[in-house]
């Protein structure tokens, strides 16, 4: 059973784990340190603007979902990760729809995948976003609160 949680200390080795394979290319250069993944859980456990859970299933933390909230434009920044070897049983969707049926969301959710990874679009399909737009070969979503 698929469970989101908040991140604890203990789940730094997951978390470097989880971006070992260049899955946040975007945002690591090479793979992740220790240091980094115990500060990328720290961070989401003291950053009022950014909302982060794990994905657990059977114990095991196998991704995470992050929102970057802009309070100014009303409006958040939807990522999301799993582990390689977890991709391909629907545990992003599932992730993603059940994150989204929490409090304290902004009215709008915005969301990019790489044009390249078509997997990621139909994650953000199933979960309600409509793409807005191609740009620099990253498709742009967005989600209006119901």
């Amino acid at each position: 059973m698929l469970r989101l949680r908040e991140l604890a200390d203990d789940d730094a080795e997951s978390v470097r784990r989880i971006h070992a394979d260049g899955s946040a290319a975007d945002v690591w250069v090479g793979a992740m340190t220790g240091a980094q993944a115990l500060a990328y859980v720290r961070e989401a456990a003291m950053d009022p603007g950014l909302l982060v859970r794990g994905i657990e299933v059977g114990g095991d933390l196998l991704g995470v979902v992050r929102l970057r909230l802009d309070p100014g434009r009303g409006t958040g920044r939807l990522s999301y990760v799993v582990r390689e070897d977890a991709r391909g049983s629907g545990h992003a969707t599932a992730a993603v729809r059940q994150f989204l049926t929490g409090d304290g969301l902004p009215a709008r959710v915005l969301a990019v995948h790489r044009e390249a990874n078509p997997a990621s679009g139909r994650v953000l399909a199933k979960a309600g976003f409509t793409p807005t737009c191609t740009s620099a070969g990253l498709v742009h979503h967005e989600r209006a609160r119901r």
